[in-house]
């Protein structure tokens, strides 16, 4: 029954609109052919008052297919265009679940219909009452049936209670039993400690049953059970070893959050972080090497609404810089931040500027303006199949390449300190416009530290993909996890570095702290991440298992192809032979870079073929020019 439902659920607007047509013209065509027995009981079978001697049979052979297929698409029209299937139910009352639009269909049906009955009795009385009794029953019918496809399909949102099993019997398990013991949806069946000598003990009328290897025999009892890890003080490692030992349980596993206790935040449980399911190793930052570079000077972000520019800003807020100048293009992002850094902004140090990083004009102002020391460029178009329309193509150039391009000669016409790029581990051998785009604005700054008349000191930072990010798979899994799968991998051998956001960060302005110029920092991201294994690991904890084929119990995983300009891997080096810094988390590149004049013919060769609308001619400039570009003319239409 589950499957059927969450079959039901996920079907596309299109599908869920005509499943709800063929129900009406059933319910529409069973009703009038039923009340005809009916009707006949009624009047004790005397057909000849009622079908003028005729038998029932032959008396509905007599209607024509016409005027049945005439009568549903009047009817089905009139709840269309009165936008009865508009949504799947309205649920205020009886009457809003079957809805007005569809008591009007009926109506007509019945009335349409209602003319045979009259055709065959010659009877006004006898018509009147036999259409208003088909009408009646086929309004009853209507709300019976969608009454209970409703409590079918919302079962287990309004009216199944969900077994919780509370991991932690400390003070933060106590707190989230006081808590959800007040929800309906949630009913509290007892804790799991690793302590043993806390077995028996009864918390808030709830028994400590004792360590996870209970779950074999709860699960029994409660097949559905879910288990809430609140545990606060512990080491990350523990934490994932205990859910590496609920993974093999398959049950479903949901956190309060791990900051839990600070003033800001609130008890509440959610989904497993992607820190929670892979394994990594933790760091400890330390800012007194970059507290130096940092404290007193003047900082501009740009992108400092994106992932990595808001922890930009919200790590270099603490280093005690003189003004801290966030721009962003998005009004909404700007928004988030400022309420992000509202508790340190108390000196009005922090400026939140909306602009276009592309209006050079207005980035040299602001610049002038707030005398800016140091430049942390993270402003940037990533999202490879966004770009990869040949409708964004030169957008993403002019973005990613131009602008950045522009900025660098901004900052050297007004001896700017240092200006750090934050590149992607995308910009190396680049199978997608949106990595070459990333490698020409790395040998712009290479260019521009080249160059005889430069004072500033042009470094890049370059890594893969950051934990919970914005772009981060791990929301979506979840969602088709809870809407029963698929879930949708693109390849089988896909695997992509992952890194958390404030260790990017943090390695980010420790870069900068190091750099002479010229660099290609490369952050060490540890050892690849399989996404099949993500994904087997979250519907594993997410209670369920992993389907092997579509007929078989469980969440299957569908492998849908790479993307356009997608790679099976990802690379931080051109070259294979990096270089070792103070820092054992950060490395430097040896990698080839054009001269200053080089760049420059390059940047306007290029700006030319744009103008032009030369695609082809783009192409081939950036095939030269940038190691490994391999786009395969893979642009979508």
């Amino acid at each position: 029954m589950e499957k059927i439902r969450n079959f039901l659920i996920n079907r596309s607007r299109g599908q869920k609109i005509s499943i709800i047509i063929f129900s009406d013209i059933f319910i529409f065509n069973f009703v009038f052919i039923y009340s005809f027995f009916l009707i006949s009981i009624f009047f004790n079978f005397d057909s000849t008052l009622f079908f003028k001697n005729k038998p029932i049979l032959s008396s509905l052979a007599d209607i024509s297919i016409f005027r049945i297929f005439i009568s549903n698409l009047i009817s089905i029209s009139l709840i269309y265009y009165l936008r009865g299937y508009k949504s799947f139910f309205r649920v205020n009352s009886n009457f809003s679940l079957i809805g007005k639009e569809r008591i009007y269909g009926s109506f007509v049906f019945c009335v349409l219909l209602g003319l045979f009955v009259f055709e065959n009795t010659n009877n006004f009385l006898v018509a009147l009452n036999s259409t208003f009794f088909i009408f009646m029953l086929t309004c009853f019918l209507h709300l019976s049936l969608r009454s209970i496809l409703y409590k079918f399909l919302s079962k287990n949102i309004s009216n199944e209670v969900v077994p919780i099993l509370i991991y932690g019997a400390g003070q933060a398990g106590r707190e989230t039993a006081a808590q959800l013991s007040q929800n309906p949806k949630y009913k509290v069946i007892g804790f799991i400690d690793d302590n043993s000598r806390l077995k028996g003990f009864k918390i808030l009328g709830h028994n400590v049953l004792g360590g996870p290897n209970k779950l074999i025999k709860i699960k029994k009892s409660y097949p559905n059970i879910l288990v809430v890890l609140a545990i606060i003080a512990i080491q990350p490692k523990e934490r994932k070893k205990i859910i590496s030992i609920l993974e093999d349980y398959k049950v479903q596993v949901k956190t309060i959050p791990t900051n839990y206790g600070a003033l800001e935040t609130k008890l509440e449980i959610d989904n497993l972080t992607l820190n929670d399911l892979i394994e990594r190793e933790t760091f400890d930052p330390d800012n007194s090497f970059s507290l130096k570079k940092i404290k007193n000077k003047n900082i501009l972000i740009t992108g400092a609404g994106g992932s990595i520019g808001s922890e930009l800003a919200y790590q270099i807020s603490n280093l005690n810089p003189s003004n801290l100048i966030l721009v962003d293009l998005s009004e909404f992002n700007l928004y988030k931040l400022e309420r992000k850094l509202k508790n340190i902004n108390e000196k009005n140090l922090i400026k939140f500027i909306l602009l276009d990083i592309q209006d050079s004009d207005e980035v040299e102002k602001i610049i002038k303006k707030y005398k800016i020391d140091i430049i942390f460029h993270a402003a940037a178009y990533k999202h490879v199949p966004i770009l990869q329309k040949e409708e964004n193509y030169f957008v993403a150039l002019k973005n990613n390449f131009f602008a950045t391009y522009k900025i660098c000669e901004i900052s050297q016409k007004n001896q700017i300190e240092s200006f750090v790029l934050v590149s992607s581990d995308k910009a190396v051998n680049p199978t997608n416009i949106m990595g070459a785009t990333k490698r020409l604005a790395e040998l712009s700054l290479q260019a521009f530290q080249q160059n005889k008349k430069n004072n500033t000191c042009f470094s890049i930072v370059r890594f893969g993909n950051v934990l919970n990010s914005s772009g981060s798979v791990v929301p979506l899994f979840w969602d088709q996890i809870y809407k029963g799968g698929p879930v949708t991998v693109t390849h089988e051998k896909i695997n992509r570095f992952f890194m958390t956001i404030e260790e990017a960060s943090h390695l980010v302005i420790e870069a900068n702290s190091m750099a002479k110029g010229g660099e290609v920092f490369l952050l060490d991201m540890g050892k690849p991440i399989e996404i099949k294994e993500l994904a087997k690991k979250m519907i594993h904890l997410s209670g369920n298992s992993v389907a092997e084929s579509q007929e078989d119990s469980g969440i299957e995983i569908r492998y849908t192809g790479l993307r356009p300009g997608e790679k099976l891997y990802e690379e931080l080096l051109l070259s294979k032979n990096p270089l070792s810094t103070i820092h054992s988390k950060i490395k430097k590149g040896s990698e080839k870079s054009l001269s200053f004049e080089e760049m420059l013919s390059l940047k306007n060769n290029l700006w030319k073929e744009i103008n032009q609308n030369n695609l082809e001619e783009v192409e081939r400039i950036i095939s030269k020019n940038v190691d490994g570009y391999k786009n395969e003319k893979s642009f979508q239409r």
